[in-house]
């Protein structure tokens, strides 16, 4: 008789040794993500000691960090398809290949980041900032342009030790730097232990050292374990292979485009609350909070899902790619939907948490008890969009999401969100409402471009030459 494991292997649903791998990934990749915002609050608690001026500017320059970060990591994430392809049909020699050619890739866009992170201040001077933020700002990334080559090299990294099994490594070496982060602004932020107080230069100064030592030390990872020297990840690194590089671009490009209209969205839809009022963008500011943490799960599972349809799709698994698929969308359901419900039931209770029991929070909660129930509602539907939207870029198909994320965020999203907002008067619930219909319609969107492409093999016909 055949096991239970082999008859779900032949149909849609995924077996125990699936969900298995999948959920071990998917918890991996979210402690290192919960690693890297713990670094990001670091800076922040330790800076908001210097006053709101260097906050601010701190966050002037992180915001045209980000943008530049957002586009570099979308050039470079065909490495998953590339890398999980090539281990999927045998070739894991292969993979070692791609690294290097991703570090070289790292290299080439780290260029024109730092040269425009360089003329930062001029550049915010041209948008009308105010001059003195505008200088502590360039003073701030002065220091942390310098992170860019590593940040870039270390999502390279991470896509290596994914595709080959190995996260956890990258997992505690991120939650040291979280440590040494801490250590180093203390030290060169306030100028403790002798060393002078640089201010917010000595935030820059201690990011550029922090994110070099994970790189240091994820190389060094990489030359000497055992599995990995047996691969040689590093031989002839010095060569750049230029049928390789030309695919970063090519599959990339729609990719940094995807993540920079969702980005672009919610940056326009703050901008609009910050219209109705202090009281709303305090509650919308809360319940998008609540999004980002509650949203690393589905960003786990998601990066899980891709890294093992790219696997399965080189070896034309039609099935195995459908069990994967609806292996994370069911991991989602089971391990988000609790917490969901608890934050929809004590909604009150979780506004408190972030405004305390005051009088102005006795005013604040009657506006944003409902905006956090409702962002419970977007998280879910945003999460099963974002699997299913990762499970088509493990089949290399990226251009098609790509316009189906522009018309839902911009042609849907946005206008019912300006309709029910400030036509019919619903504010920013209204808004929030418009985010929850647009994110639906590309997850029906999403969802039937992945059948069309799973039923078509057009994952099928897009050969790489890795060689």
């Amino acid at each position: 008789m055949m096991s239970t494991d082999s008859r779900m292997s032949e149909s849609g649903f995924p077996t125990t040794s699936e969900l298995g791998d999948l959920l071990k990934f998917s918890l991996q990749f979210a402690f290192g993500q919960l690693a890297v915002i713990a670094v990001g609050i670091t800076d922040s608690l330790m800076l908001g000691r210097l006053g709101p001026d260097a906050l601010g500017a701190a966050g002037l320059a992180l915001s045209v960090y980000s943008i530049l970060d957002t586009i570099g990591a979308g050039i470079l994430f065909p490495m998953v398809i590339l890398a999980s392809r090539a281990r999927g049909a045998g070739r894991l020699r292969t993979v070692p290949r791609l690294t290097r050619q991703g570090l070289w890739m790292a290299g080439i866009l780290s260029v024109p980041a730092c040269i425009i992170l360089w003329n930062l201040e001029t550049i915010l001077l041209m948008t009308g900032q105010v001059p003195a933020l505008a200088r502590m700002a360039g003073d701030f990334m002065d220091y942390f342009l310098w992170t860019v080559f590593p940040a870039f090299a270390f999502c390279v990294f991470m896509i290596t030790f994914t595709v080959l099994d190995r996260l956890g490594t990258i997992v505690v070496i991120v939650w040291l730097a979280v440590g040494l982060n801490a250590i180093l602004n203390y030290i060169l932020i306030f100028g403790n232990f002798g060393f002078p107080a640089m201010g917010i230069a000595g935030a820059g100064l201690a990011s550029v050292v922090v994110y070099s030592a994970v790189y240091v030390s994820i190389f060094i990872s990489l030359t000497f374990h055992p599995l990995f020297k047996s691969m040689m990840m590093f031989r002839r690194a010095w060569r750049p292979r230029w049928a390789i590089l030309r695919q970063f671009p090519r599959l990339g490009w729609p990719r940094s485009l995807q993540v920079l209209m969702v980005n672009g969205l919610f940056s326009v839809i703050s901008l609009l609350v910050g219209q109705l009022g202090v009281q709303a963008i305090a509650a919308h500011t809360i319940a998008f909070q609540i999004n980002t943490v509650i949203g690393i799960g589905a960003i786990a599972i998601s990066r899980a899902v891709t890294t093992r349809i790219g696997i399965v799709s080189a070896r034309g698994d039609r099935a195995g790619i459908w069990r994967l698929t609806n292996g994370g969308l069911l991991l989602f359901c089971l391990f988000m939907l609790p917490p969901m419900v608890a934050l929809d039931i004590f909604s009150p209770w979780t506004v408190m948490l972030f405004v305390g029991t005051g009088p102005k929070a006795q005013t604040l909660l009657p506006i944003a008890t409902p905006i956090v129930a409702l962002a419970t509602v977007f998280v879910f539907t945003n999460g099963l969009r974002t699997i299913i939207n990762y499970a088509l870029n493990g089949l290399a198909d990226m251009k098609i999401p790509a316009l189906i994320a522009v018309v839902s965020y911009w042609g849907i999203a946005l206008p019912v969100g300006v309709v029910l907002g400030f036509v019919m008067g619903l504010g920013v619930t209204g808004l929030w409402w418009g985010l929850i219909i647009g994110m639906g319609v590309a997850c029906v969107a999403y969802l039937t471009r992945f059948r069309w492409v799973v039923r078509n093999a057009r994952f099928m016909v897009r050969g790489t030459k890795l060689s």
